[in-house]
């Protein structure tokens, strides 16, 4: 009997060697025992899922060469046994040793589908298309689109509608880049990995020149090449991170290789540096015009306002960029999807009301203007008037204008105006649009309320009638009167006074 006893625990014990050493010689290519005994064990019970956990657990401490394997193996019974932390602990590592997703979408996961464990690495790692995935490639779609149908556009000033349009493909490469983060598909096209970056320094310089071309008709110089050297050296710089396989980058997006993490430093703060510097450039180019004419208040031109807009959107993104960049490049330790929605947010806002504003009002991407239905055209294009006269006529106007007061006349028009000047009706027209950006009446009008704003600031205690204030400052009845105004100061002329008052009854 004791012999039996002892033959029969040595043959259990080369049960359990055979069973490990089957373990050990399990590869991709050829299955082992212990695979055949999964496979088998609801039919005959040789060995349950529990003792395969030890079993597998005891092979990794061995290091064994098929341990990547045995890692996928321990994921899904994990999974199978409702272990969602341990499974995705072996998960995490089979995907940083193969640097493959697919086994998420395994059927052994749904029994924890449910747990946080697993919806934070699927989160993190399976592709997925939700309303604001689309929402942002939507708005990509829209500006790279711009881009084609702006620049196919017969009308004029080829230089300020392919700078405008540079502008908005850099926007729209960067929200496409992070649809493609959002979704996780950046793990099956790992190239787009930092494709944005290649263009980070041309936000500025595009902006400024398309200010310059739509303001002063500017001619792009060779020497204004030089605006553009800071992004190739950028693009060299980062041209051996670029150059790695698919799978190196990857590893990289996983951070398994932690060689590049200096570049998410060095885009950051050589592209805040480019936004700054372009933002304090393009708000002089703004305002310069503005200044040099004398004019009181051009807000309500067309181009002015277009201007003015997409130089405030840029500002806003210049700020939504720096709080957006500091967790993201690693300067602050912190993270929030927050600020990446309303970083790209803000940028799919800026790409839709260019193109927005490219289909309903074309006109604005030209800096040609007509006086009479208040939209740039070819009108002035073959002027026989001189640059040294339009100076001479524009001056004459000004003087007009700010000392004699001319708009104070309730009979004043262009014809008037124009012998006032000693020119014709064409050329009062060509100085007041090139010159004002504005047609006639605008240009009037504009004069005759910030006299009334003048009048109405200076009248204390508001004892002066409105349409006394209409007459005074050349309106012919206050229904004009009152639509100019309001028109210029998004208030009705009682609406103004009435909170000047309230605001010197504050004040004591």
């Amino acid at each position: 009997m004791v012999n039996q006893a002892k033959i029969l625990q040595f043959f259990c014990c080369l049960v359990v060697y055979g069973s490990v050493s089957g373990l050990f010689a399990f590869s991709e290519t050829s299955q082992s025992p212990i695979d055949s005994l999964i496979q088998k064990k609801d039919a005959d019970k040789v060995l349950g899922s529990k003792d395969l956990l030890v079993l597998y657990q005891e092979a990794i401490k061995e290091q064994r060469h098929d341990s990547v394997a045995i890692f996928k193996n321990l994921a899904l019974l994990n999974a199978k046994l409702n272990q969602p932390q341990n499974s995705i602990l072996y998960t995490k590592k089979y995907i940083n040793n193969t640097l493959d997703f697919d086994i998420l979408n395994d059927s052994a996961y749904d029994t924890i589908k449910a747990s946080k464990a697993y919806k934070t690495i699927a989160d993190k790692f399976v592709k997925k298309v939700n309303f604001v995935t689309f929402l942002f490639f939507y708005a990509s779609l829209i500006g790279f689109f711009f881009m084609v149908i702006i620049n196919l556009s017969g009308k004029a000033n080829t230089r300020a509608k392919l700078f405008i349009s540079g502008f908005v493909g850099v926007h729209s490469l960067f929200i496409l880049e992070f649809v493609m983060y959002l979704s996780n598909y950046r793990y099956e096209y790992p190239h787009v990995y930092l494709m944005a970056a290649s263009t980070a320094l041309l936000y500025g310089p595009l902006l400024y020149f398309y200010f310059k071309s739509a303001t002063h008709n500017y001619r792009f110089k060779p020497l204004d090449v030089l605006h553009f050297v800071p992004n190739i050296i950028l693009v060299l710089y980062l041209f051996p991170m670029y150059a790695l396989s698919g799978s190196e980058k990857i590893e990289i997006m996983l951070e398994l290789n932690t060689s590049y993490d200096i570049n998410r430093y060095v885009i950051f703060i050589s592209k805040v540096i480019s936004l700054s510097v372009y933002a304090v450039l393009i708000r002089k180019l703004q305002y310069a015009t503005k200044n040099s004419e004398i004019l009181p208040n051009t807000t309500q031109q067309p181009i002015y306002k277009w201007k003015r807009t997409i130089y405030r959107l840029h500002v806003a993104y210049v700020i939504s960029y720096v709080i957006y960049g500091l967790p993201v490049s690693g300067i602050l330790v912190f993270t929030s999807d927050f600020l990446s929605y309303f970083q790209v947010g803000a940028m799919s806002i800026m790409v839709i009301y260019i193109a927005y504003k490219a289909s309903v009002q074309p006109s604005i991407f030209t800096n040609e203007f007509n006086p009479v239905d208040g939209l740039f055209t070819k009108k002035y294009q073959k002027s026989g008037l001189t640059k040294g006269l339009s100076k001479e006529l524009k001056e004459s106007l000004v003087k007009l204008l700010v000392e004699d007061r001319i708009y104070k006349q309730s009979n004043i028009n262009l014809e008037r105006l124009s012998e006032k000047l000693n020119t014709t009706r064409h050329n009062t027209s060509q100085i007041i649009n090139e010159h004002f950006d504005m047609n006639f009446f605008e240009l009037i009008n504009t004069f005759r309320i910030k006299e009334a704003l003048n009048i109405m600031d200076n009248d204390v205690h508001g004892s002066l009638n409105i349409i006394d204030i209409a007459y005074e400052v050349g309106f012919n009845n206050k229904v004009t009167f009152n639509k100019a105004f309001k028109k210029e100061t998004s208030q009705t002329p009682s609406e103004y006074i009435q909170s000047k008052l309230r605001l010197r009854k504050k004040l004591g």
